[in-house]
C-alpha cells in the first residue's frame, strides 16, 4: 500500500505530502510555519501500489481536523465535523486523483 496526505486549507490550496514528510510533519520534526494557528481539514488517501489486476483498485480514504501552533507545528487531530469541516466530494476526488496520477494511467485517471 501506498499512502499520499494532503492538507487542505480555507483558501482552496492543496498541499501534498508524501508518506516521510507527512511522519514528520506530525511528530513536529517539521514545523509548516504558513499555517501556524490555524486547523485544516486532512485527507489521507491509500491505495494498492501494485499493478491493478483484473482492472481493480483498492483505495482507502480517510480525513481529520489538524490543528497547528503558533509555530506550525501540529499538535491535535480530531474527527472532521461534518457540517463545519467536512471534505466535499470534489475536493475529496481531486485528493484521489492526485494521489494516482503517477499509478493509473491519464486516460482512467481523467474518468
Amino acid at each position: 500500500m501506498a499512502t499520499r496526505h494532503y492538507l487542505l486549507d480555507p483558501d482552496g490550496r492543496v498541499d501534498e505530502f508524501s508518506e516521510q514528510e507527512a511522519a514528520r510533519v506530525a511528530s513536529g520534526l517539521t514545523p509548516l510555519p504558513q499555517y501556524a494557528d490555524k486547523a485544516l481539514r486532512y485527507l489521507q488517501v491509500a491505495y494498492d501500489d501494485n499493478q491493478p489486476a483484473q482492472g481493480e483498485l483498492r483505495v482507502y480514504t480517510t480525513g481529520a481536523l489538524i490543528r497547528f501552533d503558533g509555530d506550525g507545528r501540529m499538535t491535535e487531530a480530531d474527527a472532521l465535523d461534518n457540517d463545519t469541516h467536512r471534505v466535499s466530494a470534489f475536493e475529496h476526488e481531486a485528493c484521489v486523483q492526485f494521489a494516482l496520477r503517477h499509478q493509473v494511467p491519464g486516460q482512467y485517471v481523467l474518468n
